[in-house]
């Protein structure tokens, strides 16, 4: 059974590799063009908004980004065959070119990180890593599911709703 100090020096760990990351992407303003690059290509001829979403931010700045990255020549921006009013957002073969050298940096930088580690202590945190991404979206889905739950009974009736 884990116990709670257990889980309080799990979210501290998180907590500062976390911040340290983030502190590193925004002293880097590249690291916050690359993930903006991976996503376009993940999600080629997406719209900003989809693209926002997939990366969790405000589709403001995704649009604003885009507009930089094709001043650039990194993306390609144009209108959506679906709907003339919006557009999509396409890598051109220069954005694919940042991609390779940005991903090599940071590639580079992390195995800097652990170019002391054993091979195994390296499988294992990389394993315990996916471990813990998988309980949390499994935790997620389980909670998003009990909100959206119809209500039964009492609940409803004493909302007054007797459908």
């Amino acid at each position: 059974m884990v116990s709670r100090e257990d889980v309080e020096g799990l979210v501290a760990a998180l907590f500062t590799v976390n911040g340290g990351l983030t502190k590193a992407a925004k002293q880097r303003p590249k690291a916050a063009e690359l993930r903006l690059l991976q996503t376009v290509a993940m999600h080629e001829g997406s719209r900003p908004s989809e693209l926002a979403e997939a990366m969790g931010v405000d589709r403001s700045l995704v649009t604003r980004q885009l507009r930089d990255l094709e001043d650039e020549g990194k993306v390609k921006v144009s209108p959506d065959p679906r709907d003339g009013r919006a557009f999509i957002a396409e890598l051109t073969e220069l954005g694919r070119q940042q991609i390779a050298e940005l991903t090599e940096f940071g590639m580079r930088r992390f195995e800097s990180f652990v170019a002391d580690w054993e091979a195994d202590e390296l499988r294992e945190l990389t394993r315990l890593l996916w471990k813990f991404e998988h309980s949390k979206a499994a935790v997620v889905e389980r909670e998003q599911q009990e909100h959206q739950r119809p209500e039964r009974g009492r609940a409803r009736r004493a909302r007054g709703n007797t459908e």
